[in-house]
């Protein structure tokens, strides 16, 4: 009987590990809906953007042909 109270220590002790890490890993969630289309805007805003052209510095220092 003492030895099944050791073996449930630690699977308990696993358990309750594992349901807190499931439960502070998951992904949170806007607060309104207001803030989730705010964080859409945004993110189409950025996609909007053109990229940034590259300098003729790096475009020099690059040999594909070798």
């Amino acid at each position: 009987m003492s030895a099944l109270a050791w073996w449930l220590i630690p699977i308990g002790a696993t358990v309750l590990a594992v349901l807190f890490v499931m439960l502070r890993s998951r992904p949170a969630k806007p607060m309104t809906a207001e803030d989730g289309m705010t964080s859409l805007r945004r993110m189409q805003e950025a996609m909007e953007r053109p990229l940034p052209d590259e300098g003729p510095d790096r475009r020099e220092t690059q040999d594909f042909d070798e």
